[in-house]
């Protein structure tokens, strides 16, 4: 078995640091761009409709003493609100776009915590002298990967395609880098 040198090491470990920083940089970017979306859906298009409804359907519940003529109108209004209320309701029971848009910001900021270490790494690691203690953070970080990994949602393809939008946008660079 051939013997390599430790700057060798080191430069072959720093390669590997680049693809975690990559790897969990896109990552992190999609998941929190599921994770906004996944919680707009949630709030605007399905929890606020759904309490409107349910706020105009009590209200008409409550009136009494209608006229004739608008009795009818008004009943098939409730029947109108109270559908959208049970669906609505339902479509964020089943769908539970809550639940959704919090794992993927919990596998975001798993991510994210990896990242900076990565990104901190030359500052951490600036040479060969604890090469011994670089080799087992990496293959720490290479473990934590794997079970972020496993232990996430799938990323929508949509989500996968806001990430290069968001590094043109400069979303994770710092302007004192070179």
């Amino acid at each position: 078995m051939v013997k390599i040198d430790d700057e060798k090491y080191l430069e072959i470990i720093n390669k590997e640091v680049m693809r975690h920083l990559e790897d969990t940089e896109t990552s992190k970017l999609a998941h929190f761009f599921a994770a906004a979306r996944y919680e707009s859906i949630h709030k605007f298009w399905i929890g606020l409709p759904t309490t409107i409804a349910a706020l105009l359907l009590s209200w008409l519940v409550a009136q009494k003493d209608l006229p004739t003529d608008e009795y009818q109108i008004m009943f098939t209004i409730k029947i109108f609100l109270s559908l959208i209320v049970a669906v609505s309701s339902g479509i964020s029971t089943f769908l539970n776009f809550n639940e959704l848009a919090s794992q993927h910001r919990k596998a975001a900021l798993k991510y994210q915590d990896i990242w900076r270490k990565c990104k901190n790494w030359n500052t951490d690691f600036p040479d060969d002298t604890e090469l011994d203690e670089a080799k087992s953070i990496i293959q720490a970080y290479r473990s934590e990967m794997t079970a972020i990994n496993q232990e996430s949602p799938q990323i929508p393809k949509w989500a996968w395609k806001s990430v290069d939008k968001q590094i043109a946008e400069g979303s994770t660079s710092y302007e004192n880098e070179n």
